[in-house]
């Protein structure tokens, strides 16, 4: 596959990925998936694959039609729009060339959708990307995110000083994190002055910050929501349910705004758009004068319907808060003292017994900067080892050579370690978010759910944490609206009406793992194994274990739903989750059990910069084997090697025959030291619980490599980087899925 094919490829993965966070109302998302589509049709086009190209603008026409409201902004919708994501998933997989059955199934759920296209205008060989006149056309590149009319839209005048505009963006998104953060908090806590305190300030802040900067609608909003927390900090409303949905709906109304405000000081005032916030303002009105009902509460652009559950009894989660000391493992519940609260809290602030002494020693510092330094450290690492391992100076035998050598080797090792921690950052951060997601998700399902976090501050690579955070709230909702049964449905199996989340995070050698487990209803093997035979995946008579069958889930649109809600599902299946996670270079996979829950393991590098790995021999060259996968190392015994006839070489090892896999052969080294499996050394490496036996010449040590960039080896079926080894030589990093893919070639 080309680079350009590659990106085409992975824009589609972003597309599947993206169009299972849409959810009805919440265009925000949709504007983002209109955006890959738009990038999809460019790219299609510029690789020369015509067919994508078209099967793409159809599907960004459909798209905008829904933005634009000529068509429902539907759930159903959205699962077809999805299924269309995977049908130019299937063509690009034949190389970009879709025969007529998945083009009529694309253009079928189109039709579905309300927007009409033919197959002869999908198929046809001019590379025109827009359909014919016979079909509907979809509106040009530049309207995808139509603006209200200038005469509506004045632009304020708030440019004049870019770098304190800036300023603010930053700011005010740490501080309506925090104002999401603290509601979520005080929802178990109703009476903690403190708390509504650490609500009130941020408010304050961004109203203050806003009317300097000339930002009208984010100050008046702003204002009008102080003015509503500062009722309920002088007694004269309680902070009840309605209050904490108004304030949440309020932050997600500012986030979007500030949003705008930052894609114009990116792209131009032409990106700004005004925002109707009166439905806000009368809303907080009626709050204030005692006069709200329920069909005001409708009204909410952003906001859930009630449910019967969330109003009448207590939350319907237990929001975690921070916990006293970062640990490893150590639960962070609802009842844990919100003590340390200042430190996710507002700027500005009381200081509590010394918690914010930290917060005036921290400064910002440009990612791009960061970035740098960290590779400028990376190249004075392996800089540090060439000149060591030099033939001429190893051949000096100068004490106090060695003595400098020693030292150097000292301070860059301490170097290394302290940029690469300068890149950790609690995950935290996207944790947090999950108290959100589950509170409204248990809303609109009518499920009492409980999340308990653990492991909040466990760190990773701050590159690595948007990218998780997608995956993350897919498998959220597959555990809230799939695994958690109904408090009917619990009953009957002896359970309490309260399902149990547990989100944790922990550091487990060289690794973070994240884990998501529910005590719901589990996976339903049989169920998975009938859909896999119906599809070709397994045979009839093959044997496979209940967590072999049950990992089946990450298979290309592989779903065993029986219907799809606007929750979860949009027919592309638990794979994109597994791509996403791959392309961290982790591993995800799931353990089951049928009536007690489903767990959920996701295992990924601390750092995207640097990997853990052994080095071994193969004839000539050099590989690095991630430490991650491998579970040992052996010169095997004669009697342990056998040939299965039609399944090749095998090792017995511990019970149980593993196949044998030549690296020599896989990526054509031209000489080897050994060519019998009984001579060599075999590493047996873990693979998607696919055990693999590799044959290599030596082992050569284990060390931590710095990855590199290859370029278009980047294409290399089983090399996933590669990197420069201390004695200069070019070592290359193991795909383990790849070299095993392309073993069973």
């Amino acid at each position: 596959m080309t680079n350009m094919g590659k990106a085409v490829s992975e824009l589609l993965d972003d597309m599947a990925l993206k169009i299972l966070m849409v959810e009805p109302g919440d265009l925000s998302v949709v504007g983002d998936l209109l955006d890959l589509g738009e990038q999809l049709v460019t790219s299609a086009e510029a690789a020369k694959v015509p067919v994508l190209g078209r099967m793409g603008n159809a599907f960004r026409a459909a798209l905008e039609k829904i933005i634009m409201a000529e068509l429902p902004d539907s759930a159903e919708n959205y699962e077809l729009l999805g299924r269309c994501i995977a049908q130019m998933q299937e063509a690009l997989r034949k190389g970009g060339v879709a025969d007529e059955a998945t083009l009529t199934a694309f253009a079928d759920s189109l039709g579905r959708i309300g927007y009409a296209v033919g197959v002869a205008d999908l198929a046809a060989v001019s590379p025109a990307a827009q359909p014919s006149p016979s079909v509907a056309p979809p509106p040009p590149v530049a309207s995808a995110a139509p603006s209200p009319p200038p005469a509506q839209t004045p632009v304020p005048d708030f440019l004049q000083d870019k770098d304190l505009l800036s300023g603010f963006i930053d700011e005010a998104f740490e501080h309506l994190e925090s104002i999401e953060i603290n509601v979520l908090e005080l929802e178990q806590n109703p009476g903690d002055q403190e708390i509504i305190n650490n609500i009130f300030r941020p408010f304050h802040t961004i109203k203050g910050v806003s009317g300097f900067l000339n930002l009208k609608t984010i100050n008046k909003l702003a204002h009008a929501t102080e003015n509503l927390l500062d009722d309920v900090r002088n007694g004269k409303r309680p902070m009840d349910s309605d209050v904490i949905d108004i304030v949440l709906n309020v932050g997600d109304c500012l986030k979007d705004m500030v949003q705008n405000i930052k894609e114009v000081l990116e792209r131009g005032p032409e990106c700004y758009q005004e925002t109707d916030i009166a439905t806000y303002l009368t809303r907080i009105r009626q709050l204030q004068e005692g006069t709200v009902g329920p069909v005001e509460e409708a009204t909410l652009p952003v906001s859930e319907p009630s449910a019967s559950v969330a109003a009448e009894a207590p939350a319907p989660f237990k929001a975690p808060v921070a916990p006293a000391k970062p640990a490893a493992r150590a639960e962070v519940v609802a009842t844990v003292e919100p003590v340390e609260e200042e430190e996710t809290g507002p700027r500005g602030g009381a200081d509590k017994g010394g918690q914010r002494k930290k917060l005036g020693s921290s400064i910002k510092v440009d990612v791009e900067k960061l970035d740098a330094l960290v590779n400028a450290v990376g190249e004075l690492v392996i800089m540090q080892s060439l000149v060591r391992q030099n033939p001429l100076v190893a051949r000096l035998a100068d004490p106090k050579l060695a003595k400098d050598f020693s030292q150097l080797s000292r301070i860059t090792s301490d170097l290394q370690r302290t940029a690469m921690a300068m890149r950790m950052v609690p995950i935290r951060q996207t944790f947090d978010k999950m108290i959100r997601l589950v509170r409204d998700l248990s809303k609109k399902t009518g499920k009492k759910v409980d999340l308990i976090m653990e492991g909040a501050e466990t760190e990773i690579d701050r590159n690595m944490v948007d990218s998780i955070y997608d995956p993350l709230v897919h498998m959220m909702r597959n555990s809230v609206d799939h695994g958690i049964q109904t408090p009917e449905e619990r009953s009957k199996f002896g359970k309490p009406a309260t399902g149990t989340v547990h989100l944790r995070a922990y550091q487990k050698g060289g690794n973070m793992v994240i884990e998501i487990e529910d005590d719901g209803e589990g996976l339903n093997t049989q169920k998975i194994k009938q859909k896999a035979m119906s599809r070709g995946l397994i045979q009839a008579g093959e044997s496979l274990s209940d967590h072999e069958l049950n990992n089946l889930i990450f298979m290309p649109g592989f779903s065993t739903a029986d219907k799809i809600t606007d929750v979860s599902g949009r027919g592309v299946g638990m794979d994109v989750v597994k791509k996403a996670v791959e392309k961290l270079r982790g591993k995800v996979e799931v353990h089951s059990q049928p009536g007690k829950g489903c767990l959920f393991v996701i295992r990924l590098p601390l750092t995207l910069a640097i990997i853990d790995g052994i080095i071994v021999r193969v004839g000539s060259e050099r590989y690095i084997i991630p430490t991650i996968a491998i579970q040992e190392s052996m010169r095997p015994e004669a009697k342990n090697y056998n040939t299965v006839h039609n399944r090749g070489e095998t090792l017995l090892v511990r019970g149980e025959l593993i196949p044998i896999i030549r690296l020599y052969e896989v990526f054509g080294v031209e000489s080897t030291t050994y060519t019998d499996p009984r001579e060599a050394i075999v590493v047996v490496v873990e693979n998607e619980g696919r055990k693999r036996a590799l044959m290599v010449d030596e082992l050569l040590g284990k060390e931590e490599v710095v990855i590199k960039n290859l370029g278009g080896m980047q294409d290399v079926s089983g090399v996933a980087g590669g990197t420069i080894l201390g004695d200069g030589r070019v070592g290359l990093i193991l795909d383990l899925a790849g070299v095993i893919a392309s073993s069973a070639e």
